[in-house]
């Protein structure tokens, strides 16, 4: 179908134009057949196709169609990595008129409210039950929701359209791989089903093994021999030579472990030649990427356009083979199912070159016929080439059999997982969050469920030991303090709220306030001593090693010794030692090293910890920090803010990888897309006493050069920190914008967002004067010399506040500035509290500095606007704030009482 011809409900000139200037001029077989169900008018469906069969693009007119009707928008995906490329992709085709964020749980970007967001599931199912998303009045795209089945992910992404269905949505869009029962979730789901079994670009399955070969084709039974007068390898390597000899190249080679994909690579390219693309991958490699144990190999390895792919790469390094995969620029490709989960590279033949695992949990299982739909799936790109080819090397009679049965035409049912579920957790999640208020309403919520769908006629009875389990995990939350049961209603306490907010296991937060409430004095005491007892906590916890975890340690590779035993044991710990343990201990040994700048390479040669695998730790571990943090800052529990600013300053230093002091240049140079600029750079720079932004302008070049490896990344480097607007946009400027028209003081609030200088301070003066209850005066009028700027009393409080602005580049605020404050009240009665506005924000030297003081507060602009709103809409009263002001350290919002001011806009 033509994009030009195409007439369906809700078409319109614009969407066609919108999709040609895309580039877009034909449908596929699913993408018209969703149009003409009404795709385009709001129709909800479910689009069940097999991969690589336009399903995207089905999605993204679900969503352009949306926002021309002036919907909020809301894109699930499966993995970070889809989710990166996504916004990305929208950023660049809609950014210009349409707010755009992303949401993983590692990388947030954007505007609170924006119209269209990007996110995985998990992190949509925590910002669904924390009351930032409204899927009433939302489209929402889920991609790849076949996923729903896997019995890691499926129970919280089952949840999550469970609530879908119990809240209603504007618009679903469900996108499927070929399942073999699509009838059945389109039904639950309320959608109307849209099926297409065949690819626009054919995929032709063959069996290689024992001398012979024979193919069948996608959809079809029937096998024919193939390749009768052709030599027939087995080994992958001669596979992948044959297929680039057959001209059915660029070739994608899968295996299990990441030593496989090396062995592989260096086994094919011994055979190659150096060639000019494979240069100039080689040197993008030096260029974009830092040095790891594998920076060699990948280099040495493109030169002759072969690559290898697998979960111990870092970001950087994947970006780079990634991007070469997507130009065609590598012969072929030796990779781990890893690279199943990414984007849709354009290989023509896809090689299965085991089909019986080897190691770890899967070890003696076979390629499920689902991991192999979605990983031969990638052969064949429309538009580049006429077919794909999909090549599985059976070993045995035994392998030989499975493989007949995984390119048969049927399709697995997709069952549900709700079995499964972490009770305890979702239990408090629904209770927290108002989806569920008494204990038979977590039935009747069980009952919205695929699991009752599926169940309902057949075996109804299976659904009661679940309802048990719920009734079991209500009693625990009760006897733990995180819920409490009045009159028959259930409702979360404080610290349970927070506990759901979290996304923490309840055993979790459990057995961190235990260790807390005997250990905590002696941690905010001397912090840095306790850092590497923390990260063995962490990763010793049920969020790891507990019975329903959920997240997993990964596998130290390699066989030599290490002593991460003797390495923890030489501080204090938090947890007992379980020396059996090698994950637990080489991965806290490794974040530790991690955390204090440590190269990769000397982290593998200690911990025999791949670079990626630490990676995909330490994103993991400060997530959990990241929840911790939230807990401990419950004001009911009594721990200090300058405790819990260390607890979410350990959580940055682990995602980032670098000591604190190095984190804002390297912020900054990451948002900038300084090439190869990651942790190590950043850490040579502190080595050389660079720390700020102006120590790094101020540096001798020769200097800097040194520090970063070269002239080009350090001009780079140098333009991106004089250029930089800024660590992170307004987040929630929107948002208050919209409730302070509510409010009457939309003026006010944007005047107090554009000041800078003494204008700042008569805005602030202006907005604050709207609370009658509290006095504003102002203390530096010009004549009295060396005066802070305001002073806010209510009642016997009174805090000293100096505005601080900045219009430097990058624009944040360092220590002199933030602590200019003291200075200036030397001659005040020290009862009257010190504080610092700040605006735009903090640098990190600011923050560390803070965490410690006992006598002085920073607050940001937006964090400070935020809760004068909520003091206006009545959420908090005037006295909670003042206190809230008067707590050491740098503010923290979760310690502000009463709701968020997108929950103010949502409930009123």
């Amino acid at each position: 179908m033509n994009v030009d011809t195409m007439v369906a409900p809700g078409w319109t000139d614009d969407l066609a134009q919108t999709l040609r200037g895309w580039g877009i001029r034909h449908f596929t077989g699913i993408q018209s057949m969703a149009i003409e169900a009404g795709l385009a008018d709001g129709r909800s469906l479910l689009a069940c196709a097999p991969t690589s069969s336009g399903k995207t693009l089905v999605g993204e007119i679900a969503i352009l169609a949306g926002l021309a009707r002036g919907d909020r928008c809301l894109y699930l995906v499966s993995h970070r990595a889809l989710a990166d490329q996504k916004y990305v992709d929208f950023q660049q085709r809609l950014g210009a008129t349409v707010s755009v964020a992303l949401s993983t749980g590692d990388r947030d970007e954007g505007e609170a409210r924006a119209r269209l967001l990007i996110a995985t599931y998990e992190k949509a199912l925590a910002m669904l039950l924390s009351g930032q998303l409204e899927v009433a009045t939302s489209v929402i795209v889920a991609d790849e929701l076949q996923i729903i089945g896997e019995p890691g992910r499926g129970p919280n992404i089952e949840t999550l359209c469970t609530i879908f269905k119990r809240e209603g949505v504007r618009q679903l869009v469900g996108l499927t791989a070929t399942v073999g029962n699509p009838e059945e979730l389109a039904e639950w789901l309320g959608c109307t089903l849209v099926g297409c079994q065949d690819r626009d670009v054919d995929l032709i399955q063959q069996v290689w093994s024992g001398g012979t070969a024979y193919e069948i084709r996608f959809g079809q039974e029937d096998a024919a021999p193939c390749l009768e007068d052709e030599h027939i390898p087995q080994d992958p390597v001669e596979v992948a030579r044959k297929l680039i000899a057959l001209g059915r190249g660029p070739v994608l080679v899968f295996t299990e472990s990441r030593n496989e994909t090396v062995d592989l690579a260096k086994r094919f390219a011994r055979a190659q030649q150096q060639t000019a693309q494979g240069i100039a991958i080689a040197e993008q490699l030096a260029l974009f990427s830092e040095p790891t144990e594998a920076s060699e190999e990948l280099q040495e390895l493109a030169r002759r356009q072969v690559a290898f792919h697998s979960a111990d790469l870092t970001a950087q390094e994947r970006q780079v083979l990634e991007d070469g995969f997507v130009t065609s620029a590598f012969s072929v490709c030796f990779a781990t199912s890893t690279l199943a989960a990414g984007v849709n590279f354009p290989f023509r033949s896809v090689v299965f070159a085991k089909l019986t695992y080897e190691y770890g949990d899967r070890k003696g299982t076979m390629l499920t016929r689902a991991d192999y739909r979605n990983m031969s799936g990638r052969a064949g790109r429309l538009g580049l080439h006429p077919d794909g080819y999909a090549v599985l090397v059976p070993k045995n009679q035994a392998e030989r059999s499975h493989a007949a049965s995984i390119v048969r035409p049927e399709n697995d049912r997709v069952p549900s997982r709700l079995v499964d579920l972490s009770m305890r957790r979702s239990v408090l999640a629904l209770i927290a969050h108002g989806v569920v208020a008494q204990r038979e309403a977590l039935a009747d919520f069980f009952r919205l469920s695929l699991l009752w769908h599926q169940i309902r006629e057949r075996n109804p009875h299976k659904l009661q030991p679940l309802i048990d389990t719920a009734a079991q995990a209500v009693d625990w939350l009760i006897a733990a303090d995180l819920i409490d049961d009045e009159f028959d209603v259930l409702f979360a306490t404080p610290v349970g709220k927070a506990v759901a907010q979290s996304g923490l296991l309840p055993t979790t937060a459990i057995a961190f306030l235990t260790m807390m409430r005997t250990r905590a004095a002696a941690i905010d005491a001397d912090f840095d001593a306790h850092l590497p007892g923390l990260l063995h906590w962490a990763a010793s916890c049920d969020e790891f090693v507990g019975d329903t975890p959920s997240r997993f340690l990964p596998w130290p590779s390699g066989r030599a010794p290490v002593d991460s035993i003797g390495f923890l044991r030489a501080y204090p710990l938090l947890a007992p030692i379980d020396p059996t343990n090698r994950q637990v201990n080489q991965g806290a040994h490794a974040l530790v090293l991690f955390a204090a700048g440590a190269s990769e390479r000397e982290i593998r040669r200690k911990t025999n910890l791949p670079a990626g695998q630490l990676h995909r730790l330490a994103t993991d571990i400060a997530w959990v920090f990241d929840g911790l943090r939230r807990i401990a800052s419950v004001p009911d529990l009594g721990f200090s803010q300058g405790l819990t600013n260390k607890l979410q300053m350990l959580a940055r230093q682990i995602q980032w990888g670098t000591p604190i002091e190095a984190l804002d240049i390297l912020r900054v140079a990451q948002r900038e897309n300084v090439p190869g600029f990651g942790r190590q750079r950043a850490v040579a720079l502190l080595r050389q006493g660079i720390e700020t932004f102006d120590q790094l302008l101020s540096a001798a070049k020769d200097k800097v050069q040194q520090a970063v490896g070269g002239e080009k990344r350090m001009t780079a480097l140098l333009k991106a920190v004089a250029a930089s607007i800024g660590l992170r946009q307004d987040k929630f400027r929107e948002v208050h914008r919209q409730l302070a028209q509510r409010l009457g003081v939309a003026e006010l609030v944007e005047q107090c967002n554009e000041a800078l200088g003494t204008d700042y301070e008569d805005a602030m003066i202006a907005l604050l004067a709207r609370e009658p209850s509290w006095t504003v005066r102002q203390l530096d009028d010009g004549r009295q010399q060396n005066a802070p700027d305001l002073l806010l009393t209510l009642g016997d409080h009174a805090i000293l506040i100096e505005c601080k602005t900045t219009t430097k580049r990058p624009p944040v605020l360092a220590k002199e500035a933030s602590f200019a404050i003291l200075q200036k009240a030397v001659d005040y009665d020290k009862s009257m509290h010190r504080l610092t506005l700040g605006k735009p924000r903090f640098d990190e030297h600011s923050r560390k500095k803070a965490q410690g003081a006992f006598d002085v507060t920073l607050i940001e602009h937006e964090v400070f606007i935020e809760g004068v709103l909520r003091v206006l809409a009545g959420e908090t009263t005037p006295a909670q704030f003042v206190a809230w002001l008067e707590a050491p350290g740098v503010t923290e919002l979760d310690r502000l009482a009463g709701i968020a001011s997108y929950e103010i806009l949502a409930a009123k």
